[in-house]
């Protein structure tokens, strides 16, 4: 696991190498081990590495080579069926000098060109330079676990592997992208291509870039399909699906450093748990997260899973003190990021690094498998409105004389399809947004939220159940999940693996059927099923909890001064942006109790705490 970087000009050269080192340098969390450059005679292409070393310690840095020198690759990430696809290339006639994946990748660039990407297995940001075709290739892994950014000025291309490290970038506009922050604060993160900056892109997942000369060809060579569904029966699928899942698991175990895994004692990470101890010998280590709060307490059922298997388990409590980390949390993220488990997940990957260099987590179960509240939700609600009258239901919606609730439910089945899951995956609604927002911003944004959700959420002919899965695997999975684990892991120099996100287990399990995955209202039935026989009697039946924080009654105590501090005089007041007086509406209606807003309320707060942080002077 690592972080790259690079200066690509086709004429405007000679690169400056101090800019490459100084990008390089910001990316040292990410790679404390050793780095490498790589700079073409010709002044064009100039590469940088940070190396966290997991696989060949000795012979390992890059950037490396193919055989005959004229392809350079540096490369975050692991490509775990790289051993299979050196022994293909070893039959053709190469050779190699490492026993690395990073050599695998250029080789096989060398036999199939880009094409090659559809052979890795793995996790990947892959940076390529052709020195025959003089083109610049950037790869992103298909579900976009590890990050690639970029930026194209008169002076060169630039890539990175954070955000933070383009700041390196002399003359790079600093001007903030308003339909970014209206973004993030519909969905609690900023998606791609989108970043907070105008001058500054995300590669989507599943895409390649292109660059050569003043050029850039964006391609995307990946996506997840649902039908036609497999011809198997129950038994056969649930069987299939352990093997899938055990080999996925068995996979992610190559490494010539130490292993663990994080263990929240929902059904995701124990199942990694299970199956990592039935194929490993001695006991494994696991990690875990608490709060004094048991309504979000998951300790006791992840203890109960390091019972059974004998784990070597560690454990870390975080309380309301953990205010003292935002600062560092937001420089991490290097952009507005509102997911509170950024909190816990930061604290345990701290905990996990004093002890492994590699952990295994559960991330993925939920999207592959029907897990959270919504995948039963917007399929029901679905079925509702093709009996509802749309006109109706609009004025029930107005009626103030109704509860709450009934004028919610009302004004979700008065939506078309696309409109409802824009409505229930949001945390602001129309109304709330033209409340909150200063006019001008309201106007300069023009809905950005409602378009970006047009581009991701296909209302065409799949199951309604498998558009919701395909919403996730697009969107929620890339853009928040695996985004939160990505920073928060590698800012302390540890590699994470999902094995439910290898994606021969994530295409057989897309192709199942929808009953499979929800059944009778139970979430993940298959799954479950699959794996049953690991756990104790009942563990797999209790209800869902999740991976989240008390953040609602912090606000209401130990941090509502910080939090109205930050809302109404913070750097964030200081901007036309939102209006102060539905600010204090907002605080007042949450500290009253007359409203839960404590998601809303956390992302503005992170919004105001990164304009303290990253504004310029």
């Amino acid at each position: 696991m690592c972080g790259i970087s690079g200066v690509y000009m086709s004429g405007n050269g000679p690169i400056d190498p101090d800019i490459v080192r100084r990008m390089n340098d910001a990316l040292r969390h990410r790679g404390p081990d050793d780095e490498g450059y790589y700079a073409d005679p010709e002044g064009h292409i100039m590469l940088g590495h940070r190396r966290l070393s997991v696989i060949d310690l000795a012979t390992g840095r890059q950037p490396i080579f193919n055989e005959s020198g004229t392809v350079a690759v540096v490369f975050n990430g692991e490509i775990y069926n790289f051993i299979e696809l050196r022994n293909e290339l070893i039959a053709k006639g190469y050779k190699f000098r490492t026993n690395t994946d990073t050599e695998v990748i250029a080789n096989l660039y060398d036999d199939v060109g880009v094409d090659c990407v559809h052979r890795l297995r793995g996790m990947f940001a892959i940076a390529i330079w052709d020195e025959k075709r003089q083109e610049l290739i950037l790869i992103r892994d298909r579900l976009g676990k590890k990050p690639i950014y970029y930026a194209e000025t008169r002076n060169g291309f630039y890539f990175t592997s954070e955000i933070q490290s383009l700041t390196a970038v002399p003359g790079l506009s600093r001007e903030i992208d308003e339909c970014a922050i209206d973004l993030y604060l519909t969905y609690s993160y900023i998606p791609s291509p989108w970043s907070i900056y105008r001058a500054i892109r995300k590669l989507p997942p599943a895409h390649l870039l292109r660059v050569r000369g003043d050029k850039l060809s964006l391609e995307r060579y990946w996506q997840p399909v649902f039908e036609p569904k497999l011809d198997l029966d129950y038994g056969e699928a649930k069987r299939e699906l352990l093997r899938l899942f055990t080999e996925s698991v068995r996979l992610r175990l190559i490494s010539d450093v130490p292993l663990g895994v994080f263990l929240s004692g929902g059904v995701d990470s124990s199942a990694v748990a299970a199956v990592m101890s039935t194929i490993t010998s001695g006991p494994i280590k696991t990690f875990s997260i608490g709060f004094s709060d048991p309504r979000f307490n998951e300790l006791a059922h992840a203890r109960v899973v390091a019972r059974h298997y004998r784990t070597d388990h560690h454990e870390w409590m975080v309380e309301p003190q953990s205010l003292d980390v935002l600062p560092e949390i937001v420089r991490t993220y290097g952009e507005p990021y509102g997911d509170s488990s950024a909190i816990p997940t930061w604290y345990l990957s701290r905990l996990a690094k004093s002890h492994v260099t590699v952990a295994l987590n559960g991330d993925g179960g939920d999207e592959l498998f029907g897990g959270y509240p919504w995948h039963r939700v917007i399929p029901a609600l679905n079925r509702m409105a093709s009996f509802a009258a749309p006109s109706l239901m609009h004025r029930l919606a107005g009626s103030w004389i109704l509860p709450r609730r009934v004028r919610t439910l009302a004004e979700l089945l008065s939506m078309t399809e696309a409109q409802r899951v824009q409505r229930l995956r949001s945390f602001l609604t129309d109304a709330e947004r033209d409340r909150l927002y200063h006019r001008e911003f309201r106007d300069r944004v023009e809905r950005s939220a409602d378009r970006y959700l047009e581009q991701v959420y296909d209302s065409g002919s799949l199951d309604q159940y498998d558009r919701v899965f395909k919403m996730d695997l697009l969107s929620y999975l890339p853009d928040d999940l695996l985004v939160k684990v990505d920073r928060a892991s590698m800012a302390h120099g540890l590699e994470c693996r999902s094995p439910l996100l290898d994606h021969h287990l994530l295409e057989f399990a897309c192709r199942l059927p929808a009953d499979w995955k929800i059944r009778r209202g139970r979430s993940k039935y298959i799954f479950k099923e699959a794996i049953r026989s690991l756990f104790p009697r009942g563990f797999l039946d209790r209800p869902k909890m999740g991976f989240s924080v008390p953040i609602g009654e912090w606000f209401k105590g130990e941090w509502n001064s910080w939090v109205s501090g930050a809302l109404l005089d913070g750097p964030l007041a200081q901007r036309s942006i939102l209006d102060r007086r539905e600010l204090q509406a907002i605080l007042a209606e949450h500290g009253s109790g007359h409203r839960n807003r404590e998601s809303l309320i956390w992302n503005l707060a992170m919004l105001s705490l990164w304009f303290e942080q990253y504004t310029p002077a």
